[in-house]
């Protein structure tokens, strides 16, 4: 499972999950300005990230997503 900490700020040590937007896929982008890709099946996300695209990532209790890079989502391995 694909998961990140949120370091800092008021909401410190939230536990982020990948984001499923309404069209119930989730959305990975190169760099902050890159237009987003729609992934339909989750366990295409770690090839995205391997190849450096950053993921939309929430909470459970409704922060708005947030564009987490590869390097700070714990639960994948580049191999």
């Amino acid at each position: 499972m694909l998961f990140a900490t949120v370091s800092r700020g008021k909401n410190r040590g939230t536990r982020l999950h990948p984001h499923r937007f309404k069209d119930n896929r989730y959305h990975v982008q190169l760099g902050k300005q890159g237009p987003f890709i729609p992934v339909t099946d989750p366990r295409d996300i770690a090839c995205y990230l391997s190849n450096g695209y950053s993921l939309q990532m929430s909470d459970a209790d409704g922060l708005p997503p947030s564009l987490i890079r590869p390097e700070s989502i714990q639960g994948w391995s580049p191999d």
